[in-house]
């Protein structure tokens, strides 16, 4: 009974303590990894991405799939702090872009989430050690859950 006299209310303690300790903010400087080339494979597609280092308030990248001589498809992407928050911004196929605000960020994970979108709905970017980078897009599309993986590695940029 002394126990829990004691232990429950310092445990309470704790946690409402803990909660409100500064968070630490995920900003542009946070993704600087990214920077560089990165290639992958979708099935007989090689996947290529190329991403600039942090400078003047953005990252800007560029992606591509290539099936045998053929660009198959293509990406403008860029990270930006708009209005205090990190945000994703592809433009797929060079169209009008999309603003996927950071999620959650951590251990060298970050997801962005636009719930507004139609496919995807979220963008996650994963390092994996120094050479190698796991991203993947998963959301709702046509009533069923979806997930597409990517795995790539770092490579020189010619």
């Amino acid at each position: 009974m002394i126990l829990k006299r004691i232990v429950l209310p310092l445990f309470a303690l704790v946690i409402f303590a803990g909660s409100g300790l500064p968070q630490t903010r995920t900003s542009l400087s946070d993704m600087a990894w990214l920077s560089g080339c990165w290639q992958g494979r979708d099935g007989n597609a090689v996947l290529e991405e190329i991403w600039s280092k942090p400078s003047g308030g953005s990252m800007l990248g560029l992606g591509r799939a290539v099936r045998g001589n053929r660009t198959v498809s293509f990406e403008f992407m860029q990270f930006r702090e708009e209005n205090g928050t990190l945000v994703f911004l592809p433009q797929p196929g060079g169209g009008a872009r999309v603003s996927f605000p950071l999620k959650d960020a951590f251990g060298g994970k970050a997801t962005f989430e636009n719930l507004k979108h139609d496919f995807p709905q979220r963008v996650i970017y994963q390092r994996k050690g120094k050479a190698l980078m796991w991203a993947s897009i998963e959301g709702m599309q046509n009533g069923k859950a979806e997930r597409q993986e990517f795995v790539m590695h770092k490579v020189r940029c010619n």
